[in-house]
């Protein structure tokens, strides 16, 4: 099992585990955290469609800086969430 996979499966085994024995609380808060980081995620690829189609293809370099800008602040976003979510499910 590669690495990130063998991550990711115990990622999800403390989600598991936080779920069924956390508190109404808890439970909003894995909600409101996956919710962010689909959110986060979308945006990333959202900036990553801008610079390659906007600023590649088109050549419209102002939607290639906007979609640089923002995939690089939302991966920033995410990176700060995945390490918040790691310190708390210690």
């Amino acid at each position: 099992m590669s690495g990130a996979r063998a991550s990711a499966t115990r990622l999800r085994g403390r989600l598991v585990v936080s779920w069924s024995t956390g508190s109404p609380s808890r439970r909003a808060a894995i909600l409101i955290g996956g919710t962010l980081a689909a959110a986060l995620a979308g945006a990333f690829l959202f900036g990553v469609w801008h610079v390659l189609f906007g600023g590649l293809v088109k050549g419209n370099w102002r939607a290639g800086g906007f979609g640089v800008a923002l995939a690089a602040i939302s991966m920033a976003l995410l990176a700060g969430e995945a390490a918040l979510v790691r310190r708390l499910l210690r």
